[in-house]
């Protein structure tokens, strides 16, 4: 079986899982996708009843493989990788995955119905591809405004002298046949706190100069209390929107 993209999603089990897979149930791309969602370890939910619940809606252009190993490969759950967040589930689910593009998503994000189609267009002749994010409130999923901060790309925003700028995983796509090579990095953490491992994608990404982007913000990312840009990342949101500031419940893991 081939299909013309793939989403991999590693997931905990928590509730927001429901909107990110309908999200992809979601699209407006004319073409087959293959979805594989991973459990990491389910926290918060019982994996096998959320996949029974979501496979009568999936659509039938979607392949949906739901992945559940009944251990985590993560050094955070008792695994020997040392990313905290699915271990090499990420890395895994890549290489299972039937399509030579591959796009990602966290399962507290969701697409905008055009994401995957617009990537798609981008990603032709090119190595990887990009679309730009919207910051959204986890609790009501309203969209707070666009990322100007982060996620923007090869030389831009807040990373761009640290790392040569980034790309959040839920905005990425992959030509993964093209870059086989750096696929294990989703599985390794640079640092004592189990992150970064998108940090050491984004690196190898830079050396592929082939790439796309859509300038288009068709991901929408859950903002965490908790994380140390939050202060940051309300302030750039400062004349983006009128609603009145969201009240937030942490993400952290």
């Amino acid at each position: 079986m081939k299909t013309d993209v793939s989403v991999v999603l590693v997931t905990i089990c928590r509730k927001s899982l429901y909107r990110a897979v309908r999200s992809v149930f979601g699209q407006d791309f004319e073409g087959t996708i293959h979805l594989l969602v991973g459990a990491d370890v389910e926290m918060f939910g019982d994996f096998n009843e959320i996949m029974g619940e979501l496979l009568p809606e999936c659509p039938p252009n979607i392949t949906l493989t739901g992945i559940s190993l009944g251990y985590s490969t993560s050094s955070r759950h008792g695994g020997v990788h040392s990313s905290w967040y699915g271990g090499s589930l990420r890395t895994a689910l890549s290489f299972l995955s039937t399509s030579e593009l591959v796009a990602y998503l966290d399962d507290d994000d969701w697409y905008e119905p055009q994401h995957l189609r617009l990537l798609c267009d981008a990603i032709q002749n090119k190595d990887w591809a990009f679309s730009l994010s919207n910051y959204a409130d986890p609790n009501t999923d309203a969209i707070l405004g666009v990322d100007t901060l982060e996620s923007l790309g090869p030389n831009k925003g807040v990373y761009k002298n640290s790392f040569g700028g980034f790309v959040r995983p839920s905005a990425l796509m992959v030509n993964k046949i093209k870059l086989s090579h750096i696929l294990h990095l989703w599985s390794i953490s640079p640092f004592p706190s189990g992150d970064g491992e998108d940090r050491l994608v984004f690196k190898e990404l830079l050396k592929h100069r082939r790439y796309g982007q859509t300038g288009v913000p068709t991901v929408n990312c859950s903002l965490d209390p908790a994380d140390g840009l939050h202060a940051r990342r309300m302030e750039s949101l400062a004349g983006q929107s009128t609603d009145s500031a969201p009240k937030f419940q942490s993400l952290r893991r």
